[in-house]
């Protein structure tokens, strides 16, 4: 019974004692706290609510300065300046494609980009194409890169014998898949002035019916009126074109030719070469056989004249620390000299021999000066030039040594070379030929030519000086 009221009586006192310790308000229960001092004496020191839970404290907790900077590098700006904003993931929205309606006009087309610019290129012109040695050189030089033109003049009207004319030739030679264009001119329809019109090149041929066994005064007497007439057309439609001349006899053409500029005043004498191809390839083929040797590793070069007497090709030169004896170089030279002569002899007026060859070594002459004058290379040639007193002293104003050619023309003369005792000899027996031919050729433009164009009024008299007492005889004399 004692136990029982005991017992009832600790209950009513600890719960005084708890509900006193613990209020509750608003629902919210308050807890005491204990701050602990410097002493180590727990003593109560604030009545402080209970913490929340921990997802409303998230909520309510205001971000401090590290969770900004934090965000700030998240979002990849800056701690300086940048602002702060919020990430939000949007989704992305497709676009849809509209098709626009057809018009009735079709899409402007892009413009096509603009080709490069054409490759520098010559105009070559050759005159006497109409004979199978033209024939044969316009192929081959169809097939060169560096010339854009090629104009083929007919000097002589086609016969029976020859059944094809340059009009035939030249719708052949278009065939070819080259860049060159290719025209005909005919002397028939008096297109010499049209066919040399802005040539760079000049090519002059010999005549078909001449044959190398006539006589060289006979060959000179019918070719000259033809070459004064094609010098007097360059004159007017191309001046400054480079004249390469290959009308047999040479050696007497080319004074012919400057002769005739300087009367005209377009006289330049870096753009006037004879050619010497043909004796040069011989030779150099000849001395190549005899040592066994590469052609392309030989080369023999022609001095004096071009042809017969006054050809003297030196075989010292063909190849360095080697020379042959008197009596092969005689014997070779002979060979030279001789060559047209013995491979000539064909009748008929379109037949001619040794054409294939003649063609082959044109055509590598024209080709080199093509390029030289293009700027894509200085190539050392033979040519029959006006020589230079300074370098070489002689009777003959024109002689055959190895010139330079540029842009502008032969650069320079290399002169005579060092040569052997024979072929000194030789030069000099060539050189008293030489001054008979270009005096052969001074009084024949005396005797038949003027700065006219016309050769049936010139007489001798023109040139003879005669006395006048008045003033209108001296200026109307020779209208």
């Amino acid at each position: 019974m004692f136990s029982s009221v005991v017992n009832s009586g600790a209950k009513e006192l600890w719960s005084g004692v708890v509900a006193s310790s613990k209020l509750l308000f608003n629902g919210v229960a308050i807890q005491r706290r204990y701050a602990k001092k410097d002493d180590g004496c727990r003593r109560a020191h604030a009545d402080i609510p209970e913490e929340p839970y921990p997802c409303e404290r998230r909520k309510k907790k205001k971000p401090g300065i590290l969770h900004r900077i934090k965000l700030k590098i998240v979002e990849g700006g800056t701690n300086f300046g940048t602002p702060f904003r919020n990430i939000k993931c949007e989704e992305k929205v497709c676009k849809e494609v509209i098709v626009p309606e057809p018009k009735a006009l079709p899409a402007p087309v892009k413009p096509i980009p603009p080709m490069p610019p054409p490759r520098p290129s010559v105009q070559v012109s050759i005159l006497g194409a109409d004979t199978s040695l033209g024939h044969y050189i316009a192929l081959l030089l169809k097939q060169c890169s560096c010339i854009k033109k090629l104009r083929l003049y007919e000097a002589n009207e086609p016969n029976e014998s020859c059944n094809r004319n340059i009009f035939q030739v030249v719708e052949d030679l278009r065939h070819i898949n080259t860049n060159c264009f290719v025209e005909a001119f005919s002397c028939t329809c008096n297109e010499l002035e049209r066919c040399l019109q802005n040539s760079d090149i000049v090519l002059m041929l010999e005549n078909g019916y001449l044959s190398q066994d006539m006589p060289m005064e006979t060959r000179f007497a019918y070719s000259a009126p033809l070459v004064k007439r094609y010098t007097d057309v360059i004159a007017n439609e191309c001046p400054k074109a480079f004249i390469i001349v290959c009308a047999t006899p040479v050696d007497c053409m080319v004074p012919l030719v400057s002769e005739t500029l300087k009367e005209t005043g377009w006289y330049d004498p870096r753009k006037v070469l004879g050619s010497v191809a043909v004796p040069e390839m011989r030779a150099t083929t000849l001395a190549a056989r005899a040592l066994s040797l590469e052609p392309s590793y030989v080369r023999v070069p022609c001095v004096g004249g071009t042809e017969g007497n006054a050809l003297v090709p030196l075989f010292s030169k063909a190849v360095q620390y080697f020379n042959f004896s008197e009596s092969n170089t005689l014997m070779m030279t002979k060979t030279v000299r001789d060559a047209p002569s013995a491979i000539a002899r064909s009748d008929g007026e379109c037949k001619k021999a040794a054409e294939l060859s003649e063609a082959h070594a044109l055509a590598n002459l024209v080709t080199k000066v093509a390029w030289a004058l293009l700027c894509k290379d200085v190539p050392r040639v033979s040519g029959f030039v006006e020589t230079d007193a300074r370098q070489v002293i002689s009777p003959a104003r024109f002689i055959a040594n190895t010139v330079e050619i540029i842009d502008k023309g032969i650069l320079k003369s290399l002169g005579l070379p060092q040569m052997s005792d024979t072929e000194v000899t030789l030069l000099n027996l060539a050189l008293n030929e030489l001054r008979y031919r270009q005096g052969m050729v001074e009084d024949w433009y005396t005797k038949y030519c003027s700065s006219t164009c016309r050769l049936d009024t010139c007489q001798t008299q023109f040139y003879a000086p005669k006395e006048f007492h008045r003033f209108d005889d001296c200026a109307y004399a020779n209208i």
